[in-house]
């Protein structure tokens, strides 16, 4: 995964480089996305629960996570394959919707509604899944579409102070 990527991995590669068998592979994992898909949870986990007490300082934390992670050889060389992996395989697809992408979903959630507790914002008038999407989205696009734009640290404050703009919160930059 690290060298090649998700379009070099074979399950004889990967056996005989582990030095097990197809039937074990087989026992634990479904097939090789399943395996990436489990490496990947493994490497970058579901995000780090944050409560910094300050709606954007919470944000800009989980955006440097994720701007770091999309920015790692490992995301940026397996990501594109798992993702058709994923869009083919119904099994796969909810391991990743409910391993992956909604506990991330959730902690922008939770963050959210306690920023709402300490009066910053108004959770009701929030859109929660648009400011995930909208998290998310410039980072996918820095990270797979080649418009030669850097994945930074930069990006990550323009897409929270542009989050706190639209939520109507205060931005900080």
């Amino acid at each position: 995964m690290e060298d090649e990527g998700f379009s070099a991995l074979k399950v004889d590669g990967i056996v005989t480089e582990v030095g097990t068998t197809r039937p074990t592979f087989y026992r634990r994992f479904a097939s090789v996305a399943h395996l990436a898909l489990e490496i990947i949870k493994k490497k970058f986990g579901t995000g780090t629960p944050v409560d910094s007490g300050s709606l954007y300082q919470d944000l800009l934390t989980l955006q440097r996570e994720e701007v770091a992670m999309f920015s790692n050889p490992i995301l940026g060389k397996n990501f594109p394959g798992l993702l058709e992996a994923i869009r083919n395989d119904t099994s796969l697809s909810s391991l990743y919707e409910t391993q992956f992408i909604r506990p991330r979903r959730e902690n922008i959630a939770r963050i959210m509604n306690a920023a709402d507790k300490r009066n910053e914002i108004d959770v009701k008038v929030v859109d929660i899944d648009f400011i995930c999407d909208l998290l998310l989205g410039p980072i996918l696009a820095r990270a797979f579409i080649p418009v030669g734009a850097p994945l930074n640290d930069n990006l990550a404050y323009q897409t929270v102070e542009t989050v706190m703009i639209i939520i109507g919160a205060k931005a900080h930059r």
